[in-house]
């Protein structure tokens, strides 16, 4: 009798707990940009529709940014961090990551990082925002309704920085003219707990997974890879439309580069005039 009540009990309990938990919900994002590169001052111009799904029970009256490259600034969060870990020694030598060490305070103007926003609407209204450094709070001027979907629409610009992390030109190990993530202004997660507009000062990559549609207009005699399928290979050539081909030829300064990447938690790519496509035949077939 004792073990058919605890069972039964055992099972009211489970019941009780499969009961409280709350439906799952993932939010889910859209990126269409377009980016105007211009290699002499490492700066480029762009522009972002962004369509926001709101799976969540909840209704948003603020959204959240990441501008990753403003920690690239002399007394950054980063900055400061760093060069307050190199004062601590350990066995004689300073704490400090290797990569970063005190560089970021020595870049100068044009080597430092940034990324600026010029306007932001949602659905078509202006919206007002504020830097918090490597954040943007959006204070919106309607809620976003819970189950709902709205269509950012921000115009940006940036300047790549000399590249002290993982992100930037000029890398002075690989040589690499551009590595490019963390490159646009990249909207926070919002999940169970709410939002995570954390500061970059250490750590990052916690976003919201979605699709991307990229365009990069950059000098004709660079070459890209980027996250997704190069949808316009038969423009580009270079071994994109078939193996061991040079990049077709083009009367204008520039080349267009149209990249989709599907259900990817963040968009990257890469360019240098230098690059070689290989590719290589799998024992499948593939």
């Amino acid at each position: 009798m004792k073990r058919i009540l605890f069972l039964l009990m055992t099972g009211f309990c489970l019941q009780l707990t499969v009961s409280a938990q709350p439906d799952r919900w993932q939010q889910a994002v859209k990126y269409k940009m377009t980016v105007d590169v211009n290699v002499q001052t490492n700066r480029f111009t762009g522009k972002q529709k962004l369509e926001y799904s709101n799976n969540s029970p909840y209704s948003l009256d603020k959204v959240f940014y990441h501008l990753y490259w403003n920690a690239f600034q002399p007394n950054s969060s980063m900055d400061l961090r760093s060069r307050e870990l190199g004062k601590i020694l350990i066995n004689g030598r300073p704490d400090w990551d290797g990569r970063v060490k005190d560089r970021i305070e020595k870049l100068t103007p044009e080597e430092i990082g940034y990324q600026k926003i010029i306007s932001l609407k949602m659905n078509g209204v202006p919206q007002p925002f504020k830097y918090h450094e490597t954040i943007l709070e959006v204070m919106l001027t309607k809620p976003i309704a819970a189950h709902s979907k709205v269509v950012f629409d921000m115009e940006f610009e940036a300047q790549v920085p000399l590249q002290v992390r993982r992100s930037g030109r000029d890398n002075p190990t690989t040589k690499v003219r551009y590595s490019m993530s963390q490159w646009y202004p990249k909207m926070c997660e919002y999940d169970y707990e709410g939002w995570h507009p954390t500061p970059y000062i250490a750590r990052e990559f916690y976003g919201v997974w979605g699709n991307y549609d990229v365009t990069i207009n950059i000098d004709k005699n660079y070459k890209l890879a980027g996250t997704g399928v190069l949808m316009n290979a038969g423009e580009i050539g270079w071994g994109y439309d078939k193996p061991d081909t040079d990049l077709k030829p083009t009367n204008k300064e520039k080349r267009t580069w149209h990249f989709v990447g599907e259900n990817v938690h963040d968009f990257v790519w890469c360019a240098d005039p230098e690059y070689k496509h290989l590719s290589y035949k799998m024992p499948n077939g593939g």
